[in-house]
């Protein structure tokens, strides 16, 4: 009878510890930035979904190419003419909830958390380009949203098969080189921590499945839609960089991108932000996009656990 009442009163506690835990609040994370912060949130929902012992709100405050000088002349525009400052998407989980809002108003929807913040790529190199603005964003933030930490997304290189590259006379390895520097020479004087997704880039690319080399193909040369298929191998790039694209006049060209992440790189970003937040093995998540070898998704865990664990 004893051992009985001792199985049954640990068997309570046991129902009575899950139950507070499948009630308790999800974790509340914020990105404010750009189309770098979509990127790198892209696969974060489907990630956080498949473990079971999660439940999280992931979002995101987007304006396309917009840097830190650019998100605070919008808010400090919004405190004094609170019809100014409109020009955010707010995505939540995957979706699009709403359109036009300035960011106090995301700020205030709810308890967040973590907020993070960042520079725009071409900018983030560039180290006079967060002064005094990363200040002045964080002070905001702050304002509206107080009890959350405040964290910085490390943005990543552009692939060296970028325009940006050969236009602006870029070198992708020192553009690295800076803008890590940059993010934590930022990072420290501010106090905050720093998710390490360029860092996790730049690992990737020593490994021979991401060791994505220049193209030999003149793009200019191909035509659509004979050469619809034939865009230069794309399969060990983090990046998006040739895609076909329709002029003003309907007529289909190779574009060229290669600053953006690709799916991979996507991919990649969402686990570093899983193992970030969750102090959870990315090694262990379960899911990958459909179009995604076992290997290319095996190999990414590897990298974005390994970047994670340096730190």
């Amino acid at each position: 009878m004893k051992l009985y009442k001792k199985i049954l009163f640990f068997l309570l506690i046991s129902l009575s510890a899950g139950t507070l835990s499948a009630g308790e609040a999800p974790l509340r994370i914020l990105g404010v930035g750009n189309s770098f912060t979509r990127n790198s949130m892209r696969y974060l929902p489907q990630i956080i979904k498949s473990n079971p012992d999660l439940s999280a709100d992931v979002a995101y405050a987007y304006i396309g190419g917009c840097p830190l000088d650019k998100h605070v002349s919008l808010a400090e525009a919004h405190e004094l003419d609170a019809t100014k400052g409109k020009a955010y998407l707010y995505n939540m989980n995957g979706e699009d909830i709403r359109k036009q809002v300035p960011l106090k108003e995301m700020l205030e929807d709810g308890e967040w958390d973590y907020i993070t913040i960042q520079q725009v790529s071409s900018k983030s190199f560039k180290i006079d380009t967060f002064y005094p603005y990363t200040e002045r964003l964080i002070a905001y933030i702050k304002q509206y949203a107080p009890d959350a930490e405040i964290v910085i997304h490390e943005t990543w290189a552009h692939s060296i098969d970028s325009y940006r590259v050969k236009s602006w006379g870029l070198k992708p390895d020192a553009m690295y080189a800076d803008l890590h520097a940059a993010y934590a020479q930022v990072a420290e004087e501010f106090g905050l921590r720093v998710i390490p997704v360029g860092t996790a880039f730049q690992n990737a690319k020593k490994e021979a499945l991401w060791d994505y080399q220049p193209t030999t193909i003149d793009t200019k040369t191909l035509v659509y839609p004979a050469d619809q298929y034939n865009l230069p191998d794309q399969s060990k790039s983090l990046h998006k960089i040739f895609y076909w694209r329709k002029n003003n006049e309907g007529n289909m060209y190779v574009a060229n991108d290669g600053y953006h992440a690709g799916k991979y790189g996507e991919y990649l970003g969402a686990l570093v932000w899983y193992e970030f937040f969750f102090n959870a093995d990315a090694r262990e998540v379960s899911y990958k996009p459909n179009d995604f070898s076992d290997e290319q998704a095996v190999s990414l865990r590897q990298v974005a656990h390994e970047t994670m664990h340096a730190q």
